[in-house]
């Protein structure tokens, strides 16, 4: 698949990632719009269910971008982070964890079982309880170690899925979007201009 098309359309998607981030503002506003109000809420409410996939375009984009060394380092950046945040942001609910020990230690037990079958007892001991000693020894081992994983992504993505960082993420991707679309400019480098003088 050539990545050099997502390059292309950097500033759509920065402006789509921004829209799934800001989702919750932009619907705040357009609510009291009469007519034009509901059908964009609407819109807004099922753009923002396909966050998770907008975060994956929004970071296979970066990836691209970054290898084609294309647009500025404040892009590269912002489609990282706000793509994290829309990733992570239903992510952090799942016990992956837990999931992970138990699909290990699974494994182990599993592939013991068929593959060296043991007898009824060894040494006195029945072989379930065998099974379940190389079942839960590695499932808690797995299980430990990305606890802390587990833990540090739970708590980037609610920082990153906050609603004031997700506004603000959301209101940079979609001002970001627009100056290299129509004015090929960087609000980055707009914002060092007005900094360094």
């Amino acid at each position: 698949m050539d990545l050099t098309l997502l390059v292309d359309y950097t500033p759509y998607i920065l402006i789509l990632g921004g829209i799934v981030a800001a989702s919750w503002l932009l619907e705040k506003l357009a609510r009291p719009a009469p007519v034009v109000g509901e059908t964009v809420s609407w819109l807004v409410r099922v753009t923002s269910l396909f966050g998770f996939f907008v975060g994956i375009i929004l970071l296979v984009t970066a990836a691209a971008v970054w290898s084609a060394e294309a647009w500025d380092t404040g892009t590269r950046y912002l489609l990282i982070v706000t793509g994290l945040a829309l990733f992570l942001k239903p992510l952090k609910d799942i016990p992956w964890a837990a999931l992970i020990g138990l699909v290990v230690g699974g494994l182990c037990a599993g592939s013991v079982y068929f593959f060296y079958p043991l007898p009824e007892t060894v040494n006195g001991i029945s072989s379930t309880w065998i099974y379940l000693a190389i079942f839960f020894i590695p499932a808690l081992l797995v299980y430990v170690i990305f606890k802390f994983v587990e833990d540090v992504l739970r708590l980037i993505g609610m920082i990153l899925a906050s609603k004031p960082v997700s506004i603000i993420l959301g209101l940079i991707c979609i001002a970001q979007g627009i100056l290299l679309k129509f004015f090929e400019q960087s609000l980055f480098d707009i914002l060092a201009r007005i900094l360094l003088h």
